[in-house]
């Protein structure tokens, strides 16, 4: 009788005992890797800890990473040599180079089923793909304009590209290494994220407080989001919001850069939920995949990386900086 008065108690205990969170689950990533802009180098970066485990010379101006999904390869953009490189991991030995041609803060990514990195290359219009094993440029999918970044959407089917020359936004095939419309605009748009659906884009540009939002299938801008900046600190400013990341299906983040702050906004109602300004000139914001409402934020002022966090009462929280290189942007995981 005891041992089943016990076995009751025990079961009504773990009952009552709250979940594990759901922002750090164990098939989270574990680490993730930086590329500091301004001194050569690529810093690796433990997420639970939020510490640097190591900084890895990589050549003058890197600016785009990726990985491969095996965790073998990490792929570098190092815009000074006009080429991609290829690193093994875990030895960080280099592999192998493609060449380019002039690059300018070039994003890089993993196609969705593994087999290229795609580079957008601003100078020559292009969005290249390389195949990861062999290290040969593939393809290109050509008029993009001045390509910026290139992101897939979630559904993974198609891939989005800003355009700086002709503004606009891009939507490439990278199956099919084909252009499949160009979205013209008077914006000149910066960064991208998603509604779950794809049917709409978001995304900020320059001298406005304030990101827009973009309906795929029409072509326009049916929205911006605009919020005051804090007391004292309205001077109009070129660089405002730079980074934008949907967090869940109906809440995203956008980095104002130039003011130093993060908004946390319901893009279903137009309200401003949170700001956190406990960050120094953020650029680049980045979802941990697997987790929710955890994210990362680079801040090229002070030189670190930042882990935070939405909570589910809609409000941001700073969980840490880990100090890494100088002018921190890009990010990729390690699987």
């Amino acid at each position: 009788m005891r041992t089943i008065a016990s076995a009751f108690v025990l079961s009504l205990l773990l009952a009552l005992m709250p979940a594990a969170s759901a922002a750090d689950p164990s098939d989270a990533p574990k680490q993730v890797f930086v590329v500091n802009t301004q001194d050569a180098s690529v810093s690796l970066v433990d997420l639970a800890t939020m510490k640097q485990v190591k900084r890895f010379p990589v050549g003058d101006r890197p600016y785009g990473i990726a990985v491969s999904q095996d965790g073998t390869t990490v792929a570098v953009g190092v815009e000074d040599e006009e080429c991609v490189k290829f690193f093994s991991w875990p030895d960080f030995k280099l592999k192998g180079k493609t060449p380019i041609g002039k690059m300018f803060n070039d994003h890089i990514i993993l196609s969705h089923d593994g087999k290229h990195v795609l580079v957008a290359n601003f100078y020559s219009d292009n969005v290249v793909g390389i195949d990861i094993e062999s290290m040969q440029e593939a393809f290109r999918i050509k008029d993009c304009s001045a390509p910026h970044v290139v992101k897939y959407g979630p559904l993974k089917k198609q891939a989005f590209v800003t355009c700086k020359k002709v503004t606009g936004i891009a939507v490439i095939d990278p199956d099919g290494g084909k252009l499949i419309k160009f979205i013209g605009m008077n914006v000149n748009p910066r960064s991208l994220t998603f509604s779950p659906d794809e049917k709409k884009v978001y995304f900020g540009s320059f001298w406005v407080d304030g990101f827009f939002e973009l309906d795929v299938e029409s072509g326009k801008v049916t929205r911006l989001f605009k919020y005051d900046p804090p007391e004292g600190a309205a001077d109009p400013q070129e660089v405002t919001y730079h980074g934008v990341e949907m967090l869940t299906d109906k809440v995203l983040v956008a980095a104002n850069e130039g003011r130093s702050y993060v908004d946390a906004v319901d893009v279903t109602k137009g309200t401003l939920l949170d700001r956190l300004t406990d960050v120094s000139k953020p650029c680049c914001v980045e979802k941990i995949p697997g987790t929710t409402g955890r994210f990362l934020i680079s801040n090229i002022a002070d030189g670190t990386l930042q882990l935070a966090e939405l909570t589910g009462e809609g409000k941001l929280k700073s969980l840490g900086k880990a100090e890494v290189g100088k002018a921190p942007k890009r990010v990729a995981f390690l699987p």
